[in-house]
């Protein structure tokens, strides 16, 4: 049954970090290079957020960057949202749920009709969210659809009383059993199993990181390292040789995530090409962070809001401190991104100074 919660663990890939593992050796004169190029797979565990933090303070790692403690409330938007528990199956077959191979696609044409149990919102206030799982039946011979549109109740209890964390509640699912009896037995066994299926995914995650929220801290380590993304859709990172120490520290951080959990620091030599494809990564990502910039420096200026200063300065600030890091590394090879840096600088300059000028 496809319910969204623990996907299935990897094993470890330990002949590849072999791999990886000598290679890094046979360079490890960090003079002779540019950095290194930086990837990580993460697989879902049995991590808390007291786990992370108790091992960032092992290794010595930023403890500003471990995320904010779970919120019950974001663990139930998830299971009961969009990309939540859903379940689909034929209703010959109830209990074959989950994707259809190629040859069960071909069955499905073949059917009378496919359900689906999904989740959809019904009311939300300052006590309670609430929605219904609903029972979509489609017929594609007759091009019709059937809805049950209460199969069960699902509600987040928000817990208002004082002290009490931000986000805190809790879920109660209730089958609506009088609708579950209308339908086959067969099917009725899926329905409660997707309804207990809600309630163990709440729980894991209000318990335990999720390999998403891990992989989001890698992410945002790597990157507070002024990591440059090497490939535009991201996944692939080049980190200076300075960080090198740090990116050892994270591979041990990762490791102790699911099984299968990764990360992968690939020595990048100082050579052309190299240089080049980072130069190119590098100038490109500046330019579209400095163009934003400028357009949201204008629009502060045009509707007069030099309360946004103070945050558009930190986004300069990052900006130019990788361009400084960089440019010790990649020599003479960024003065276009200095030349980007100087017409945004005067630019935000104009910006405090009106700042300044309403604070008088």
């Amino acid at each position: 049954m496809s319910t969204q919660s623990v996907p299935p663990q990897r094993p470890e890939l330990k002949t590849g970090d072999a791999v990886f593992d000598s290679y890094t050796e046979s360079m490890s004169d960090e003079t002779l290079l540019l950095g290194h190029l930086v990837l990580y797979s993460v697989f879902d565990g049995h991590v808390t957020r007291d786990d992370l933090e108790r091992w960032f303070r092992e290794l010595d790692l930023d403890e500003d960057l471990v995320p904010p403690p779970l919120r019950n409330v974001d663990a139930f938007e998830r299971v009961t949202g969009p990309d939540g528990v859903r379940v689909t199956y034929p209703l010959d077959d109830p209990g074959a749920t989950g994707p259809a191979s190629r040859s069960g696609r071909r069955r499905r044409k073949e059917l009378e009709a496919i359900a689906t149990l999904m989740v959809r919102p019904v009311r939300r206030d300052g006590g309670h969210i609430v929605r219904h799982v609903v029972r979509e039946v489609r017929d594609e011979e007759r091009s019709n659809l059937k809805y049950d549109t209460r199969i069960g109740v699902c509600t987040f209890h928000r817990d208002n009383s004082e002290g009490s964390a931000e986000g805190a509640g809790a879920l109660t699912v209730e089958p609506n059993h009088a609708a579950i009896a209308k339908l086959p037995a067969a099917e009725q066994t899926t329905v409660h199993r997707m309804l207990e299926a809600l309630q163990s995914s709440y729980r894991h995650r209000c318990t335990y990181l999720t390999s998403d929220k891990l992989r989001s801290v890698v992410r945002r380590y790597v990157e507070h390292l002024n990591a440059i993304r090497v490939r535009p859709t991201g996944g692939v990172y080049f980190v200076h040789r300075q960080h090198a120490q740090t990116l050892r520290t994270l591979r041990d951080l990762v490791g102790r995530f699911g099984q299968g959990s990764h990360l992968v620091a690939v020595p990048l030599p100082d050579q052309e090409e190299m240089r080049e494809m980072i130069i190119n990564a590098f100038t490109t990502k500046a330019k579209d962070e400095l163009d934003q910039l400028a357009h949201d420096i204008a629009a502060a200026q045009r509707s007069n809001r030099p309360d946004d200063a103070a945050k558009l300065y930190a986004r300069f600030t990052a900006v130019q401190q990788a361009t400084n890091e960089h440019s010790d590394l990649l020599s003479n090879s960024l003065d276009d991104t200095r030349a980007a840096l100087q017409l945004v600088k005067v630019q935000l300059g104009s910006l405090l100074a009106a700042a300044g000028d309403d604070d008088e």
